[in-house]
Parts: C-alpha cells; structure tokens; sequence
C-alpha cells in the first residue's frame, strides 16, 4: 500500500462497538435505496458496450453481444449451467450459439437487462423457441400466456402444434378445449383442410367434441377430402364412420348427402346410407332410440340454485326437495333432469359459469343461516365425473359477484368488501388464482362477459344512481380502459349480459328492456322486449339462443313464479319457453354439453 502512496493507520474502534458486534440502538438509521435495483441492472446495460467491463460475448448468426456471464446465469438455467460448470464455455471469452436467430436472442439478453421484452405475432414463434432452447423461464411462461389468449378458430391448430412442438402444456391444454368447444367455427379455417388425416381422426373422434348440428361433422370432412381430393377420397369411408346418421335428417340424406359426388364415388359410405335408410323405412325412425352408437352429447341449459321460496315451507334442511337444487334443461326434449346436487347449496351471492365444458361455482355466503359471511370457496362440477369437488379457494372472499370464461381461464369480477372492483382469474391447468390490475371505474351494481378475447364489464355505483358504463379488460396487454361508447342504456338493477359472436346482449331486474352492443362497431340499440319480468336469475347462450332464467311475483297475492324464455338473435323475438322446476329466490345458470343417456331422472316440477 505503501507503493501505492497510500499510508496504512490503524483504526480506533467506535466507543459504540462492544468488541464483538456492533449494539443495535433504538435510533440506528436503516437505509435503503429504493433505486439501487433497477440503476445497477441500468450501469450493468450500460456497461455492455465496454468490452473490458464485459466478461463474455455470444456470437449468434454472424452477430456479437458483450455480456456478463452473472447476468445471463441469473435469468437463465441453460446459461447458468454452462458458466458454472466443467465446461469449456465457462472460461471461454467467447461463445458461439448455433442455430438460433439473432434479433430473438438480442430480446433475450436485453430481457436479462431490462425486464422488459415485446411480444408480438411476428417473434412469438422463435420468441418462443428461443426461450426453450435457453430456458428463460419468465420468457417461456409470459410467451405461453400470450399464445394462449390469442387463440381464435383461424389458428387455434397452429398454436396446439405450436405448444406441442415448443413443449407449452398449458398452450396444447387450452387450444385443444377450444377446438373441441369451438369444432364447427375452426372446420371453416385454412389451417383445417391442411391437418394431417390422423390428426383430423383424432379430433372428429374425441369423446368430448361439441357439435351442435351432425350436418356440420359431415360436412367439414367433405370439405377436407376435397381440399386434396386425390390423396384423401380413400380416406372418406374410414371418416365416415365417426358419422352418426341416425342424428341426420332423412332429408338431408336423400336431398344433400346421397346425391353428393364423392359419397357416390364411395361404395361403402353409399351402402351405409341406403342400408341405414332401407331400415329406417321398414322399421321406423324409433329404432334410433335404442342404437348403442348414437351420440347423445347434446348442450343443455344448467340451474345451480340457492334458496328457493319452498324452503321457507319447510324448515328441514334434510327434506329431499331442499337436496335436489341442481338441474339441466334438454332444449330439444323440453324437460328438466336432476344432476348431482350441489354440496353448498344453502346460500346467495354466488356465482356460476362454464369452463371447458365444468360447472364452477365461486363465492357467496357461507352454507348456513347464521353465517352470511363472504366466503372464498369455490366448487366445480366435473361434467365427465359427474361429481362436484372443490378447488382451490379464491384470494378474496366474494358475494354478489360476477364471472366469465376467458381465454381458457376464469374471472371473478367484484363482490369484496373494498372501495375498489378488485379482480382476479382461475387458471385450470393449475388450479391456482391470481390477482390482476382492478378495475378503472368504481362500480358495485353490474355484470361481465367475454366477447372476442377480451373481458367486458357493464355497470354503475348504485349508491349514486349513475348511469352505466362500460369498461374492458384485454388480457395480451394486462390492462383495463373505460370505452366511452354512444347510446349506452342508463342504469339498470342487478344487469346481465352474454355475448353472441360480436354481439354483447344486456337486461336488468324488473324491466322488459332488452339492449344489444356491437363491440366491433362500438354501438348501442334496443332490440325486442322481454315477455316477462325476471329478477335474481341467469342469461345463457344454448345453441346459439339466449335463455333468460328469473323470477317474479304475479299478482295482489304475492304468487312467485321463476319463468324461462329464448332469444332468437336472427329473429330478433322472444318466446316463453315454460317455467324453471322449482322458484328459486336466487340460482345462477350456464350451458354444458353432456351426455343425456346418462342422467334420466326427471327433476319434479313443483309447479304442476
């Protein structure tokens, strides 16, 4: 040190210091520089430019990038295994990585800087590539959310093979419940007459497809056989046994199917429609009842109920009525069935929606009549079990909230006891919930629907009697916007909506009124009036119909009746559809496809 013209000199210790350590006091100062984080990541950033304060460069397609080796171990396990380990890598000043695209790792390293990375359509895919290759955890995670929320029928396949061929299990998760929700929308995109034939077998042969109509089945294997008709026609009889005539009408058999060229050019499919309609004739269409091959998945209209007025007539809470306050309504066959029961039934405030195909119930008060408290829990009722279980619990205690599917996901709007909307979602494939940014505007009267990728959340602050708005939450960008649309109807009590492609359709508590909102156009009008008042009840989509559940009270003598109608959104008309088995007070309802075979006990209607 002395060379160095520095004079050594012995410290005098502090009369503070006990020797041993130094005596915390009660006016020791803790200092803390919020700051320092972020400006080392920025001096280290900075740093990079100076090769002699840069301990390694990565040479990738001909480019070079000084970095440091802590950096890129930190936010990498590939890279971190490979600076601390035997290999030679680990003393080399330079590494070449082969086989990658610069500009991706270019977003990588500047990741490990900054924090920040830009996703788009156009880098997700080596983005995504990349991220696995180098195994940037945090990359791979917020790639595999934002393939997972652009999803769509036009390229719902190219993302499942995406997470496939990337080894995303969330993304081939949620792309595949989308195809098999959605098969009749994605039949009509290019990336669908592309799929491979055992592809295309395992899909039209999966247990859990919705279909609403056979016809559509049919005809989107036609349109893939004649997309390459050459190499496909002699796949046609194979296909075609996934068919189920006996769902398809005599006239669309004889008129459609029969005189179509390549069913002609097909003498096994041929005989299969000339034997099934040589049997029809002979033995009549009642036969189809008891064939074993029929599929009976068909979408129904589910009732989850809370409390109903019978309760009150009998205080048991054993008696079997009580028990049975869960039902599905078979639009085709116009009957109520019972399904399981719900286990936490005795309650309000709940709320119930659909997701990939469950029933999930969230919130609410507590099951009992002396504890009214919010409550967490949340149920789901595993439509192929057919049993209810619980899952893990929300992170906020919710009554009178609102959810919706999203994305694959599920959101649980409002309903805590702050003076702001707090919001957060369900993420199946993990069972776990997350909190997400609140809402911009305070609201305490309102409903939420998804609607073309993003969340919509119509309502008002009751206590001040304010006219609605309408706020939107795009999960790619992880923000809310307040969207200032003309026309919006004013307040309206206890609101709820569903969506219907583009369409958001709204109604209220004790009026007839009926809105419809164009979220493409950004537009408000008034479509047919209701029939009937309903309050405390659901709004469904079954079938491309809206069916709209509630009760009422008729007349001077208080009679309470909870009646059901349906929207025809082509028609634009309304019809009373019949009245739900039991008056609830409270219920909430969804749609699910299930297999009626299996579920046959009819659900006693008390109002008979």
């Amino acid at each position: 040190m002395e060379e160095l013209g520095i004079t050594p000199y012995l410290q005098t210790p502090c009369p503070w210091s006990s020797g041993v350590g130094m005596v915390r006091n009660v006016d020791d100062l803790d200092f803390c520089l919020a700051s320092h984080p972020q400006s080392v990541l920025e001096g280290l950033r900075a740093l990079r430019s100076n090769p002699k304060l840069s301990d390694v460069t990565l040479l990738v397609g001909g480019r070079e990038f000084p970095c440091h080796r802590s950096v890129l171990a930190l936010c990498s396990v590939y890279f971190h295994a490979m600076f601390s380990g035997e290999f030679v890598e680990s003393i080399s000043a330079r590494v070449e990585l082969k086989e990658l695209e610069p500009a991706a790792v270019e977003s990588l390293i500047e990741f490990a800087y900054t924090g920040k990375l830009t996703i788009n359509q156009q880098n997700v895919e080596s983005l995504t590539q990349t991220a696995n290759l180098l195994q940037f955890s945090s990359v791979q995670k917020v790639c595999s959310r934002y393939l997972q929320h652009q999803i769509d029928p036009t390229n719902c396949l190219g993302i499942y093979e995406l997470g496939e061929l990337y080894g995303c299990p969330e993304v081939i998760a949620k792309a595949r419940s989308f195809l098999l929700e959605n098969f009749e929308a994605v039949s009509q995109s290019e990336e669908f007459l592309l799929l491979g034939s055992e592809r295309l077998l395992g899909y039209l042969g999966a247990e859990l497809l919705q279909i609403q109509e056979e016809q559509s089945l049919v005809q989107a294997l036609l349109r893939w056989i004649r997309h390459d008709e050459a190499q496909r026609s002699r796949l046609l009889p194979e296909l075609f046994e996934l068919v189920h005539l006996p769902l398809l009408s005599v006239e669309y058999l004889r008129d459609q199917l029969l005189p179509d060229k390549l069913i002609q050019e097909c003498e096994p499919c041929r005989r299969q429609i000339e034997g099934f309609r040589s049997k029809t004739e002979k033995e009549g269409p009642a036969w189809q009842r008891h064939d074993p091959g029929l599929k009976k998945l068909q979408e129904v209209l589910v009732v989850v109920g809370g409390r109903a007025m019978d309760d009150f007539d009998d205080e048991d809470e054993d008696n079997q009525m009580l028990s049975q306050n869960c039902a599905f309504y078979n639009i085709r066959m116009k009957r109520w069935t019972v399904l399981p029961d719900f286990p936490d039934h005795y309650k309000w405030g709940f709320s119930v929606t659909a997701l990939n195909n469950d029933i999930y119930v969230t919130g609410g008060s507590r099951g009992s009549k002396t504890d009214t408290w919010s409550t967490t829990q949340a149920w789901k009722f595993h439509s192929k079990e057919g049993s209810w279980k619980p899952i893990a619990p929300m992170l906020k205690s919710r009554t009178n909230h609102a959810t919706a599917a999203l994305n694959g996901e599920l959101y649980a709007v409002g309903g805590t006891t702050l003076d702001v909307v707090e919001v957060e979602r369900y993420d199946p494939y993990n069972d776990s919930w997350a909190l997400i940014d609140p809402m911009v505007k305070y609201v305490t009267n309102f409903t939420v629907t998804g609607c073309m990728g993003k969340l919509y959340v119509i309502g008002s602050c009751a206590a001040k009697y304010n006219v609605l708005t309408l706020q939107c939450y795009n999960p790619v960008t992880d923000n809310w916007s307040v969207v200032a649309s003309p026309f919006i109807p004013k307040y309206l009590s206890a609101p709820r909506c569903v969506a219907v492609d583009a369409m958001v359709y709204l109604i209220g508590d004790n009026t007839k009124k009926v809105y419809a909102y164009d979220s493409e156009a950004n537009m408000w009008q008034k479509v047919q009036l209701l029939h009937k008042l309903h309050e405390n009840g659901g709004m469904v989509v079954v079938a491309g119909k809206i069916y709209v559940t509630g009760g009422h009270w008729k007349g001077m003598e208080g009679d309470y009746s909870v009646e059901l109608e349906v929207y025809d959104c082509a028609k634009d008309m309304w019809t009373v559809e019949g009245s739900l088995p039991r008056p609830w007070l409270y219920h909430g309802s969804c749609s699910i496809f299930v297999d009626t075979s299996r579920w046959t006990e009819v659900f006693p209607d008390i109002n008979t």
